[in-house]
């Protein structure tokens, strides 16, 4: 069964709200999506596009990216053509961007012009970095809002725990 199946079944059984966690190349209301590098890139809708249509306005996808930093690989600055290089350009450590509010024309058309984003995942190359990335639609078509961040780093935990 896919993570979209599991997750209607689990919402359906229980009536809970869900919180679908995963990374954007799972997250995104990607129909179709590329994911790469794959030889060849592998297009397909995601679990995200089958929630959106199983839930309409109900699912809301939030895109989490990044500028650079620690993952727990070195990630350098991504590509200039990537949307994520212009998100770390506003000189902001954080923030949430909605990408259905009013914008200005020129914003909106960055918003709905089909883009590339990172995909940093298990198998990532940071000598290869142009190489890893979503396509195929436009941020606005695959997320409601972005939450961006300019720096990562690995996981830590926050206290020791006593024995």
């Amino acid at each position: 069964m896919s993570p979209a199946e599991d997750t209607i079944r689990w919402h359906e059984h229980t009536g809970d709200k869900v919180v679908y966690w995963g990374g954007l190349a799972h997250t995104a209301n990607g129909n179709p999506r590329t994911v790469s590098p794959s030889s060849p890139p592998m297009t397909h809708r995601n679990a995200g596009s089958y929630l959106r249509e199983h839930f309409g306005a109900g699912y809301v996808s939030i895109g989490l990216t990044f500028y650079h930093g620690m993952a727990p690989y070195p990630v350098p600055a991504p590509p200039t053509e990537f949307a994520d290089a212009i998100l770390g350009g506003t000189g902001l450590d954080a923030y949430l961007l909605d990408l259905h509010a009013d914008s200005p024309a020129s914003v909106r058309t960055w918003l709905d012009t089909p883009t590339k984003t990172r995909l940093i995942g298990p198998h990532y190359d940071p000598d290869d970095n142009a190489a890893y990335h979503l396509s195929g639609g436009s941020l606005a078509d695959w997320f409601d809002a972005i939450l961006h961040t300019q720096e990562v780093a690995p996981v830590r935990f926050l206290s020791h725990a006593k024995s």
